[in-house]
């Protein structure tokens, strides 16, 4: 898979307006959060684990760098974390640019002025068959969808712009 993405989030207090950009995932859903009070980085290479005994990076492998999620970037209705797996709510296809105005909670919005925020978009294709199917095994965060459907596929850590 070679997918890419950018992303801002500009503040205006706790208000954001979320720009995502995204190219070259598969056909079908996408999760995305701006996860928080990890590092504030991306997982390497090295986090990586088995499953279902491939090498692979699960959404809890990558947890100590980005931190659990703080926003759900849906494309509308509720965006807390309780809406991190409405699959129905995320972007549905593979190329897209999602742009949304997004009241955080007041510890997201200064995690993302501190630099210690992340967006990550979730959805992967392990095995090039352009479709979420078991290869990885089921999901660590739910049982009704496989590891391909909730595994990141594209992180990016959130810093200040320069000002100029």
């Amino acid at each position: 898979m070679n997918a890419s993405g950018t992303a801002s989030v500009r503040l205006d207090g706790d208000t954001a307006w979320v720009t995502v950009k995204v190219k070259g995932l598969i056909v079908a859903p996408h999760a995305m959060h701006i996860h928080y009070k990890g590092e504030g980085e991306c997982p390497q290479a090295d986090d990586a684990a088995k499953h279902n005994g491939h090498l692979a990076m699960s959404t809890t492998d990558g947890l100590d760098d980005y931190g659990p999620i703080g926003t759900s970037l849906t494309t509308r209705g509720d965006t807390s974390p309780a809406s991190a797996l409405a699959i129905s709510r995320f972007p549905q296809v593979g190329t897209y640019t999602y742009t949304r105005s997004i009241e955080l909670t007041h510890d997201v919005a200064m995690a993302v002025r501190q630099n210690n925020a992340v967006i990550v978009v979730h959805g992967i294709d392990y095995n090039h068959n352009n479709k979420y199917d078991n290869v990885l095994g089921v999901s660590d965060l739910t049982s009704t969808l496989p590891m391909e459907a909730t595994a990141p596929a594209i992180c990016g850590a959130l810093t200040k712009a320069s000002d100029r």
